[in-house]
């Protein structure tokens, strides 16, 4: 009956503030009486009468401590009394000091509110306020604060499993003055699940430590700090790798060598990196050419490009050609063979001009392509690393909570006695007894896993990775269970070897054999550290997704789902990648049905440039008018002669067995797309390539690979192309699926996201924050932890700028509550999902399908 009363006008809300208050709770339990002051709390809030209700919810919980609903209301009041009281700080009449520190105050106490309720009760509501509480950690600024006190006295108490889909903001936590007070969270993790945490770890020391070393000015950074206790994240990150190692000593040694080989052994060949890095800067010179045409002083920026493709190139030679008297045999038989080459090309005095250098780029990129496509697809294991063939492991068989502590506490400890006889004191029957023992048994099992370790989750057996969130997510969202995770038993015998489309880049495919009979299969990809820190985000971002749609009545009703990438970081610039067989690119689709015998992107540009060409002498509107025009026309040749729009229909229609099949796959398709493209809009993605776009051709999954997204100065950026809907994806879904399943689904997603606004905006400000940090350090030099601070600092007016972009564009694509339905009908009404078809227009517009990049392939 109170519950009538909530979300309405002034009258019902004190109508139901009074019920409460006439309520006889002398019979009623601690958690119903608790539960009494909450909503009277609420009545008063809602009632602008913020100290009352203040007041209520310190009753609330005084009465029943364990109630976490009221720990969560309470925390959300203080942070709205922050943000009032932040507000007042704008007037130039204001204390300014007493009103910051009573802010600072706010936070701190809503913080602990968030904590103690996580502490309480691990309810998914309890686990949303996660997020807020790291996010709340800026409002300290360079001080160590009382908010960072806070996470510090509570943050150890809360159970570990709730903090590990938000490991990497944890780790990045390190670099900031939060770090003292995320330390004892991350060791609490290590503790209970140890390899959800070590690859991450593992990547951010080798990467700090990297950082210390190319910076000598720096070592002595610390010691000119105030504060004695400092320690810096290089430091903090060894202390944790430390306690790791002490903890499961023996699931380390297994995980050191298995690391140690797929970096060592697999690390692809010298020729091939060397061609990595050409076409990636045969790419940078495309879309900088394309950039000349857009600015009148072309002169005066030849040289600037010259200067910079001499220094880029002084670079590749000395990471590649140095003389060095420790080399191996290999790289001293690569540069016999290339060095002398590579320096009369690429001198400082032989560069030439910029089409000259282009040419040389290319002959270099076919040259590298010939000897790289000699390497077999198939090897034995055997000749690449002898000690993972050998490799072989017996998972122990456990019943799930078998490894948990005897307390159930959040954190196991060594003095935790699992094999202690007084557990289980209890012999009133035999069936008791049989259980006592069985159960014994188990825990002593569990025990020696450990290895004079800590006790649990089957230390000692290697799991395969990403079996954890938010690379793991399934339909209960609940603490994982370790022991019945798939543990690695060995590593098939058989290694492919594969090439990733037009990067022409060849990668190792590793298969590791699971106890559950299952194989799984990694990619292991050379990558800067910035793109798989994104594909990090960018599976926590589709984890919150799959989330929040999990929570929609109407996404459920429509059967709407996202599944995360798995993507584990194995060092700096390398990373394991799930992957099956099902998994194809759109470029790998259309050479299994159409084998085009030219180029089409070098195509395109060439054929647009003789025709730019042969225009003349013209002003600089004319000719971008005049090369608009002449890629328009490039584009519908392409697209009449060189490419069909059915590939996609055609390679379906071949592997899947009926009809109906095909009908079935087709809509899960076009759900997964709508998921995939609510990202790519929201998020601002650039550079949907075919080679990007991936999908399932067993589920009809739309997977997110290398979801990037396009900043200008650190701000989102609008996007031409909203998201990648060109002519084979269009045709194969059908006008009938697209406007009936596609569209709906769009609308869905972002109404379901759009609704949990309050929830979502802290998470979008961790993942932007770290995002965006990345993306301007890898512009930049290599930044210790006071160059990040700063860094931190100056970008965050445009971090909040980059959540406010997102959270308007998801809510431009969600329906429109109206409050007077009657009065908003009167005139002319526009569809609910106007916006979403003014997206999909735009996303299949020939004029700006033509318009983009030629690495995009519209014409696909």
């Amino acid at each position: 009956e109170v519950t009538t009363y909530q979300h309405s006008s002034e009258n019902m809300l004190k109508g139901g503030l009074n019920l409460v208050n006439s309520a006889n709770v002398s019979y009623f339990s601690d958690r119903q009486k608790a539960e009494v002051f909450r909503l009277k709390a609420y009545f008063l809030n809602e009632l602008r009468d913020k100290p009352k209700a203040n007041q209520a919810y310190c009753q609330a919980v005084q009465i029943c401590p364990n109630h976490a609903r009221s720990w969560q209301d309470w925390g959300d009041l203080c942070v709205s009394l922050s943000d009032a009281t932040r507000k007042k700080l704008a007037d130039d009449k204001a204390d300014k000091k007493d009103l910051a520190k009573k802010a600072s105050q706010y936070l701190s106490q809503a913080a602990g509110c968030y904590l103690e309720a996580l502490r309480v009760d691990t309810s998914e509501q309890s686990r949303d306020r996660i997020p807020h509480c790291l996010s709340m950690l800026a409002a300290d600024g360079r001080q160590y604060g009382s908010v960072c006190r806070t996470l510090q006295a509570r943050g150890a108490s809360t159970p570990a499993w709730c903090w590990l889909p938000w490991i990497p903001q944890l780790l990045s936590s390190l670099c900031r003055v939060e770090a003292r007070a995320v330390k004892p969270i991350l060791i609490g993790i290590l503790k209970d699940h140890p390899q959800a945490l070590y690859y991450s770890l593992r990547s951010f020391f080798l990467e700090r430590r990297d950082v210390e070393k190319s910076m000598p000015d720096q070592k002595n950074d610390c010691a000119s700090k105030e504060e004695s206790d400092y320690q810096s994240s290089l430091k903090l990150a060894e202390i944790i790798m430390s306690s790791l190692r002490k903890t499961h000593p023996v699931l380390w040694n297994r995980l050191e060598v298995i690391l140690d080989n797929l970096i060592v052994r697999f690390r692809p060949s010298y020729e091939a990196e060397l061609l990595q890095t050409i076409i990636a800067l045969i790419n940078r010179t495309i879309k900088a050419e394309e950039k000349i045409h857009d600015n009148a002083d072309g002169d005066n920026n030849e040289e600037k490009r010259m200067e910079y493709y001499e220094k880029t190139l002084s670079r590749i030679g000395d990471k590649f050609f140095s003389k060095s008297s420790s080399l191996s045999k290999k790289a001293l038989h690569f540069q016999s063979r290339y060095g002398s080459l590579f320096d009369s090309d690429f001198g400082q005095s032989n560069l030439g001009s910029f089409e000259e250098l282009i040419e040389k780029l290319q002959k270099w990129k076919a040259l590298l392509e010939r000897q790289v496509s000699r390497v077999p697809t198939k090897c034995k294991l055997s000749e690449s690393s002898p000690a993972l063939s050998w490799f072989s492991s017996q998972a122990p068989d456990m019943w799930a909570g078998a490894c948990s502590s005897k307390s159930f506490s959040a954190s196991n400890t060594r003095q935790d006695s699992l094999s202690s006889p007084q557990f289980y004191d209890s012999t009133r029957s035999s069936a008791l007894k049989a259980a006592r023992a069985s159960s014994y048994s188990v825990l002593l099992a569990a025990q020696s896993e450990g290895i004079d370790g800590n006790a649990g989750g089957g230390a000692a057996a290697v799991e395969i990775p990403g079996q954890y969130s938010p690379t793991s997510a399934g339909v209960f969202d609940s603490r994982p269970i370790p022991e019945m995770h798939a543990k690695l038993v060995r590593f098939k015998q058989i290694l492919e070897v594969t090439s990733t489309g037009s990067t022409k880049q060849h990668v190792h495919q590793i298969t590791m054999i699971g106890s559950d009979g299952k194989e799984y299969k990694f990619l292991l990809q050379l990558a800067a550290p910035y793109s798989t820190r994104t594909d990090e985000r960018s599976a926590q971002m589709q984890f919150i997704m799959g989330k929040t749609l999990r929570g929609d009545i109407r996404a459920c009703r429509r059967g709407l789902i996202v599944r995360p990438n798995v993507v584990i970081p194995l060092a700096q610039r390398m990373r394991m990648s799930a992957t099956q067989d099902s998994h194809q690119s759109l470029e790998s689709i259309l050479h299994c049905v159409q084998r085009s015998t030219i180029d089409l992107p070098t195509h395109f540009q060439e054929i647009v440039d003789e025709r730019v060409s042969k225009i003349g002498d013209i002003d600089n509107d004319a000719r971008l008018t005049a090369e608009k025009n002449a890629k328009l026309e490039v584009y519908t040749e392409i697209c009449q002669h060189h490419m069909s729009s059915d590939n996609l229909t055609k390679y379906m229609m071949q592997i899947l067995p009926s009809t109906e099949s095909l009908c079935q796959f087709r809509k899960e398709f076009a759900s997964h797309l709508a998921a995939n493209s609510v990202l790519q809009y929201a998020l601002a993605a650039v550079e949907r390539t075919p080679t990007r776009f991936v999908l399932c051709n067993k589920t009809g999954q739309v997977l997110a690979h290398d979801l990037r997204s396009s900043y200008n100065h650190g701000l989102l950026e609008n996007q031409a192309v909203p998201f990648r809907l060109t002519r084979n994806i269009t045709e194969f879904i059908g006008p009938f699926l697209l406007d009936g399943v596609f569209v709906p689904s769009f609308v869905s997603i972002s109404g379901a996201m759009s609704s949990r606004r309050n929830v979502l905006e802290p998470m979008l400000h961790l993942l932007l924050r770290d995002d965006v940090i990345s993306w301007y350090t890898s512009k930049t030099s290599a930044a210790n932890d006071k160059k990040i601070q700063d860094i931190e600092l100056q970008l965050s007016d445009r971090v909040w700028k980059n959540v406010r972009f997102v959270q308007q564009r998801l809510d431009s694509c969600a329906p429109e509550r109206v409050e007077n339905a009657a009065e908003a009908i009167k005139g002319t009404v526009a569809p609910i999902d106007m916006k979403v078809r003014t997206l999909v227009d735009a996303a299949c517009s020939v004029d700006r399908l033509s318009s983009m990049a030629p690495s995009y392939q519209a014409w696909l």
